[in-house]
């Protein structure tokens, strides 16, 4: 009977995993680069708090006051 050759066993199995793990690396990566891609395209970046704040008070300024009207039941 042969016995295996360990250093090459070794070295096969380093090599494995060495393309595992380039393989892992490169899929993160594109995961990530994906991710940012959809948080750019679908989340709107924030404004500055003045500006913001500044935009609240325009829209709070141009908005009129609901007309105080009673509806009877009995009106259509």
């Amino acid at each position: 009977m042969t016995t295996p050759n360990l250093a090459t066993s070794g070295h096969t199995t380093k090599r494995w995993h060495q393309r595992l793990r380039r393989e892992l690396i490169w899929a993160l990566a594109l995961k990530l680069i994906v991710l940012f891609a959809l948080k750019a395209a679908f989340f709107p970046h924030r404004l500055p708090a003045d500006v913001a704040a500044q935009g609240v008070a325009d829209r709070m300024a141009s908005s009129t006051a609901p007309a105080h009207e009673t509806i009877s039941k009995d009106q259509p």
